[in-house]
């Protein structure tokens, strides 16, 4: 959407750590490690060697149900703890920690938090487990003068946002909203890790949490994700159906097919979310920062309707834009 984002260009985000469980992952270079074990990501690019190893995290619950049955964790993940991963972080220095946990993951979610807060990183949490939800957490970012942005990073253009657009389309011609769903598949381990019903809750809730954003009652609405299905690769198909009542009552309908790639509609949004993030605390904001997290992710703290939080993105991109021109312009002084 943008080739800078306070002056940054996305060939400016330099990686200076990374931590996984993989015993296939762990121990290599990252650029080995991204198409290593079981991914159905698609090789777009030739990532140059990075001259940086993958480091073990801890374990936690991050491999419970069907993700263990396919991934193997490294030995070295037993001697991995919150302190150890703080610590490593704090020796690493990063900016910001972009948590790509998988769903369900409820306690390494919150220990990689934790570790980020405490070795004073901001935190971009891209799970639907609570992080700038939780009243804790976020309180311990503001008290470590950190951002945080989440949770539950939207697709750049996925099921979700064209969903609630939709859902919006028809407010804004005064047709009645009266009932809905939205069925997902796809082929990846992350869909291979939501077809279990313990680790998906968390997902849907916060999907559900999304249309209410966009303002209609969700509380019965299916909203997936539905299924695994190995043919599909990364790509994901969503199915989405709409009904709605117009003037004196008249039937309205819409069903659409949405077929995607799934791993770089993640991609472009975080190039949004590491730029702004960074804007954010060069700026000395702290803590999580609503004016972009409606745009970004399913289940901010604060929603918004599609067009409010679209426009409340651009308006920061715009102020940190003209935030650094002003301290240019001060420098020169």
């Amino acid at each position: 959407m943008h080739e800078h984002i306070g002056g940054h260009r996305l060939g400016d985000v330099e990686f200076v750590a990374a931590f996984d469980v993989d015993s296939t992952k762990v121990g290599q270079d990252l650029s080995e490690a991204i198409h290593a074990g079981r991914t159905a990501a698609v090789r777009h690019v030739v990532v140059p060697h990075q001259g940086m190893t993958v480091q073990a995290g801890p374990l936690l619950d991050g491999l419970d149900g069907t993700l263990g049955t396919v991934v193997s964790p490294h030995a070295e993940v037993s001697g991995a703890s919150v302190t150890s991963l703080a610590a490593a972080m704090a020796e690493a220095r990063p900016d910001l920690v972009v948590c790509l946990l998988p769903t369900g993951s409820t306690e390494a979610v919150t220990a990689y938090a934790r570790a980020s807060a405490e070795a004073g990183a901001g935190f971009i949490n891209a799970t639907p487990e609570p992080v700038a939800n939780s009243t804790e957490l976020a309180a311990l970012f503001t008290e470590r003068g950190v951002v945080l942005l989440g949770d539950d990073l939207r697709s750049h253009l996925g099921a979700t946002t064209l969903h609630t657009a939709l859902i919006e389309l028809f407010q804004s011609r005064g047709v009645e909203v009266k009932d809905n769903y939205q069925l997902n598949v796809g082929g990846n381990t992350d869909f291979l890790n939501l077809s279990d019903p313990a680790r998906s809750r968390s997902k849907q809730l916060s999907k559900r949490k999304a249309l209410a954003n966009a303002g209609i009652d969700s509380r019965e609405v299916a909203a997936g994700p539905n299924g695994f299905v190995k043919h599909l690769g990364d790509r994901k198909v969503g199915f989405l159906r709409i009904e709605g009542e117009s003037i004196i009552g008249a039937p309205v309908s819409m069903e659409v097919r949405l077929e995607v790639e799934d791993s770089p509609n993640a991609a472009a949004v975080l190039a949004n979310a590491v730029r702004v993030a960074h804007c954010a605390a060069r700026q000395g904001m702290v803590g999580v920062i609503d004016p972009v997290c409606a745009f970004l992710f399913k289940s901010p703290k604060s929603g918004a309707k599609e067009s409010t939080a679209l426009h409340d993105f651009q308006a920061f991109v715009r102020k940190s834009g003209e935030h650094d021109a002003r301290q240019a312009a001060d420098g020169r002084e």
